[in-house]
């Protein structure tokens, strides 16, 4: 008899531990669904400040680059009417010296 009273308080013990694993089980994934829904709220907010942060340095970056642009086409239009200039004095003093050339010639 007492071996069945001990395989009765064995298997009492074994479904009473089966409760207390299932009640900790519970327990801990309630809790990490907390830390989760916790972590989510965070990274979020985060996400969000960086994208805030980011969007204000593009704005940043394009208003320096429009400017930057802008100071450079006014320097590649000043050049080339520079260039423009200089290429007709040359134009002109070579038609000049053609034309003494050939008027020496005749």
């Amino acid at each position: 008899m007492r071996a069945n009273n001990g395989i009765g308080v064995v298997t009492v013990m074994n479904n009473h531990d089966d409760e207390i694993i299932q009640f900790a089980t519970e327990k801990f994934e309630r809790r990490l669904a907390e830390e989760c829904g916790g972590l989510r709220v965070d990274m979020a907010s985060e996400f969000g400040t960086v994208r805030r942060d980011m969007q204000q340095g593009f704005g940043d970056i394009r208003v320096e680059m429009h400017q930057g642009f802008g100071a450079l086409r006014v320097e590649m239009a000043d050049r080339n009417a520079e260039l423009l200039k200089w290429l007709l004095v040359y134009g002109a003093t070579q038609t000049a010296a053609l034309a003494g050339v050939m008027a020496l010639l005749r």
